[in-house]
């Protein structure tokens, strides 16, 4: 089923079209929390690659649609890329949170955090890149290992924000906004895990 036919390769190609994207939005969100400020205009940017995204999960639909033959179940090319839109989608909800609230300053835990989900989706990409090659489980596991590690990291730094938010005493107005842009980014590391899963069943799948 991993035999390489111009069908299946593109398969391949979309796939790392899609994890590319993720973390274009990723690294342009951890930007925009770095360097604060134009949040209207910087959001549109996440959103626009977060639509280019999109586009790409319609191409995919569309080819394994007319597709007879595909290099790996036809569930689990779907679940792959709804997966990885799914981390776009979280990083533009966030994102567009930060403009449509029109927070003035940036709260220390979020950069951090957002610097957790750029190196989880770096390692997503790789994990998915591998996949084109038909790997053995031990080529991709320790990767895979990696974004556990790393979702742990940011669970880790979303509960220690949470608790800032509600022991500092703020507008209670503001301690829910960030409360929900937290759980956004926290959300988009889940995610990076959810796809490190499925590749970790497709190598067994087709070892």
């Amino acid at each position: 089923m991993f035999k390489l036919t111009p069908s299946n390769n593109r398969f391949y190609d979309l796939f790392d079209r899609a994890a590319e994207l993720q973390v274009r939005a990723a690294a342009q969100f951890l930007d925009l929390l770095e360097h604060f400020g134009d949040l209207t205009r910087r959001a549109e940017e996440i959103k626009r690659v977060e639509h280019d995204l999109d586009q790409v999960v319609h191409e995919t639909m569309k080819l394994l649609h007319s597709s007879f033959i595909t290099p790996i179940e036809r569930g689990d090319i779907r679940r792959l890329i709804q997966g990885l839109d799914s981390v776009a989608d979280g990083i533009n909800a966030a994102s567009s949170r930060l403009a449509l609230y029109e927070i003035e300053e940036v709260f220390p835990p979020a950069p951090a955090l957002a610097r957790v989900l750029l190196d989880a989706c770096r390692a997503v990409q790789e994990v998915v890149r591998r996949l084109r090659s038909n790997p053995k489980l031990e080529e991709v596991l320790p990767l895979c290992v990696e974004i556990n590690r790393l979702e742990n990291q940011a669970d880790q730094i979303y509960r220690e924000a949470l608790a800032s938010l509600f022991k500092g005493g703020l507008d209670p107005l503001l301690v829910i906004k960030w409360k929900e842009i937290y759980e956004f980014v926290e959300s988009a590391t889940d995610c990076c895990e959810d796809v490190a899963d499925m590749v970790e069943v497709i190598v067994l799948e087709n070892s």
